[in-house]
Parts: structure tokens; C-alpha cells; sequence
């Protein structure tokens, strides 16, 4: 039956005609980036025309939009119908929705899964000839399994469901294993001695780099967090740094121990702030009406130990 015949046509050899392969080929890694482009053209001039006010011209698209689309088909009906490809409406039909179809899909589910990150259009064109070449190519070799039953362009329909799953789980790996690498490199560049909160109540997870400050947030068992600014520039050192801001009239200071206790409106300190032993400002803060004592806290802040960022850039990225 021909709705069973595969997609490459046989040779007298029995082997599938070359020319059919190479149409496919051509289809899926040329025409399938080339058409990519248009819904991402399409996409800058709809944002364009929303920032000018005329966002209700948008829908003056709508037809354009079709025809282009339907134009693509045909297209690339002719194209693989001319090489004698099996189910050539079909085949084309399915390269065209996967061209359509990545560019969005990548912008609202996966915006990481870009190959080339710095170049997002490319990006686009790469992975919708990925994701067209390993559909239609799937296609192709259950043509050369053995027995009778061909299934036309369902393994391509599967696989191109397969890869468009795929990808958010992608995306996500993509965006840990960036965010991995900017804390390593957080950790391992900062310029000076890294206050450590060194409690087995606490628990290190995360790293940012702030405004004159690298911050470490430790988690207690119940969830609870506390944060630790190693502060740097003009602030990090001496006794300005440490009472920097004091002199606002909504914040009250009070020295303790050498530490120095910052009220905003409160009963208790919202920081506390205090020296490494090589001089360096660290300030211990906390949520709003949170338990945490940071007094009590403050006396496990200690320098970072010769060799231990590696070990600490593992307890953040692990």
C-alpha cells in the first residue's frame, strides 16, 4: 500500500536512491535554518511594532504569515517530489512545522538549549537542523530495516516529539551547569580572605557576588537562612568600613565585643559585623523577624582555611 511505503524510493538494487537521500539532506540541513528565520523576523518585528504602539497591527501578519508558511510547504514538496521521494507533502509538511516550531520553543521553554550562545539566531538555525536532519533521518533508516511494513514519516513525527521534550530538561541542565561555573568562579577569583561560617547547624548553599560584597547563604535544617557579606573595595577594612552607614539617622550602632551591632528600627541587630584576623569586614545578616542570633552566630565566622575554596565551591555547586 502506498500510505505504508517509506519515505526513500528503491533502486533497482533495492537499494534507496541517492538522489533521494541527498534531497532530504539538503532539505533538513539548508532549508530547514532558512526557514527557522522567519518566525524569528517575524518575532523582532512584533516586538518592534508593540514598542512603536501599533501592537494591534500585529494581526495584519496573520495572512502573510500563512501564505509564507503554506509557500515553504510547497516548496519543499516540489523539492523532495522532484527527487522521487516517497509521501513528499508529508515529508515537507513536517520539516516546515519543525522550522515554525523551534524557534518558539526555544524562546519560552528551553532559552538555555542554545549551541551558540552568542550568537542566538544561529543558535536557531542549528538546532532546527538538528532536530529536522535526526526526525527525517530517522526516517530513513527504518527504510533500510528488514521486512515489509514501512511507517512513511511517523519515526520522524516521534523522534522530532522526542527532541522537543527533550529540550527544557536540556535547557535546565544548561542553566545549572552555567550557574556552576559562575560560583566556581566567584570563589576561586575573589581578591581577599573568605569569611566562613563554620557550624555544623549550617549548612552552605549558595554564592553572589553583590555590590562590595561576596555573599555566602547558609541554610539551618529547618530552611532558615544566614547570610555572610565578605565585603571588598573602600568598606572592607578598618574602623570605617566597619561602621560605614552608621551615621544615617535611622540606623543605630552599637559596638560589642569589637563586633559592631546595626539597628534599623528593631529591637535586635539586622547585622552584625565583625573582623577576620587579617582585618577583613565580614557582616552577618539575616531575614526580617527571623530567630537567627547573629551574635551567637557570629562566633563561628572564621577566615577561609589554605586550599579550602575548592571545598567550598563544592558545597555550593554539589
Amino acid at each position: 500500500m502506498r500510505s505504508l511505503d517509506g519515505v526513500l524510493p528503491r533502486a533497482p538494487t533495492g537499494r534507496p536512491r541517492v538522489g533521494a537521500v541527498g534531497a532530504v539532506l539538503t532539505l533538513c540541513l539548508l532549508g530547514a535554518p532558512m526557514m527557522s528565520l522567519f518566525p524569528v523576523g517575524l518575532w523582532e518585528a512584533a516586538e518592534a511594532l508593540t514598542m512603536s504602539g501599533a501592537g494591534m497591527g500585529i494581526l495584519a501578519f496573520a495572512p502573510l504569515v500563512a501564505g509564507v508558511i503554506l509557500l515553504m510547504t510547497w516548496l519543499g514538496t516540489r523539492w523532495l517530489e522532484g527527487a522521487g521521494v516517497n509521501h513528499p507533502t508529508s515529508a515537507a509538511s513536517l520539516v516546515t512545522v519543525t522550522a515554525m516550531a523551534t524557534p518558539v520553543f526555544v524562546a519560552f521553554l528551553a532559552p538555555a538549549a542554545v549551541p551558540v550562545p552568542s550568537n542566538p539566531t544561529l543558535s536557531i538555525a542549528v538546532l532546527t537542523a538538528a532536530v529536522a536532519t535526526l526526525g527525517m533521518g530517522a526516517c530513513m533508516a527504518w527504510c533500510g530495516l528488514p521486512g515489509r511494513f514501512q511507517a512513511g514519516v511517523a519515526p520522524a513525527v516521534v523522534v522530532v516529539a522526542a527532541l522537543f521534550s527533550a529540550l527544557p530538561v536540556i535547557s535546565d541542565g544548561m542553566l545549572a551547569r552555567a550557574a556552576d561555573e559562575r560560583s566556581r568562579e566567584q570563589i576561586e577569583s575573589f581578591g581577599q580572605t573568605i569569611a566562613v561560617l563554620d557550624h555544623p547547624r549550617w549548612s552552605l548553599d549558595e554564592v553572589h557576588e553583590m555590590d562590595g560584597a561576596l555573599r555566602f547563604t547558609y541554610h539551618d535544617p529547618d530552611g532558615t537562612p544566614v547570610y555572610v557579606h565578605t565585603w571588598t573595595g573602600l568598606h572592607a577594612r578598618g574602623s570605617e568600613g566597619i561602621r560605614s552607614g552608621c551615621e544615617f539617622a535611622d540606623v543605630r550602632c552599637e559596638n560589642a565585643d569589637g563586633a559592631v551591632e546595626v539597628y534599623r528600627g528593631g529591637s535586635t541587630p539586622a547585622e552584625l559585623r565583625t573582623y577576620l584576623n587579617d582585618g577583613v569586614v565580614v557582616c552577618l545578616t539575616s531575614e526580617p523577624g527571623s530567630p537567627v542570633d547573629l551574635v551567637a552566630t557570629a562566633r563561628s565566622l572564621r577566615p577561609e582555611a589554605p586550599g579550602e575554596r575548592e571545598s567550598l565551591v563544592e558545597s555550593v555547586t554539589g
